[in-house]
């Protein structure tokens, strides 16, 4: 058999600049309301970021994972509401359940009887500017969905949904953490007396600002 050649520098920078562009694309398309893109996004995150015994990450093979300092976007805020965008609520009871989703922005707005209910990434809340950077051992192991029983890190929301929801593979069992923050009603945020549904999932809002994230760093 024979040997394999090592890719050369060129080679993979001209692959980093190919996967950032099918990133932004695929960010492009989940903004547009087509949700099923957060499969390839999961993707295109993982082979970016993902080292194992015997896969190595882009970033890790340029040198970068180690090098870069990361976009840490998130408001670590627990508790209380934080980062809401409210509109023409009148006469509402709002009780936030506390539920920590840290790169995800809340939005209600009402038109006459009609009320809205939806969830942005924080790159779409534009009150919101806070950032920090981390190492990459940090930033990806740092918490951004809690409930106090079931937690997510960066790393947990990429490869749950690129491992076993179908971004390159898709599993026989969901983990617990997958069952928890899928769930529209999962940040138990109360409205008149009723629970709201969020939509997209809050885990996917979280993916697409982490894609966020990542761009933005590889600018810096």
């Amino acid at each position: 058999m024979a040997e394999a050649n090592k890719r050369t520098q060129a080679e993979l920078e001209q692959s980093l600049k190919a996967q950032l562009k099918l990133l932004a694309d695929y960010c492009n398309q989940y903004d547009a309301g087509n949700e099923e893109y957060v499969f390839p996004m999961s993707t295109a995150l993982r082979v970016l970021l993902k080292d194992t015994k015997n896969c190595h990450s882009l970033l890790g093979q340029l040198g970068l994972k180690d090098s870069l300092q990361f976009v840490d976007s998130a408001h670590h805020c627990k508790g209380g509401i934080c980062c809401w965008e409210i509109n023409g609520l009148q006469n509402a009871t709002l009780i936030d359940g506390a539920v920590y989703a840290g790169l995800v922005s809340k939005k209600l707005e009402q038109v006459g009887r009609i009320i809205t209910i939806g969830l942005q990434p924080l790159c779409k809340f534009g009150h919101y500017k806070q950032q920090q950077l981390k190492s990459f051992d940090d930033w990806y192991n740092d918490e951004v969905l809690d409930d106090t029983k079931q937690k997510m890190t960066r790393k947990n929301v990429i490869e749950n949904i690129a491992e076993k929801e179908g971004g390159c593979h898709y599993d026989t069992n969901s983990t617990p953490e997958q069952q928890t923050f899928q769930k529209p009603e999962s940040l138990r945020v109360n409205l008149n007396g009723t629970q709201i549904e969020f939509k997209p999932a809050p885990v996917y809002t979280s993916l697409r600002q982490i894609a966020w994230e990542v761009m933005e760093s590889l600018k810096k």
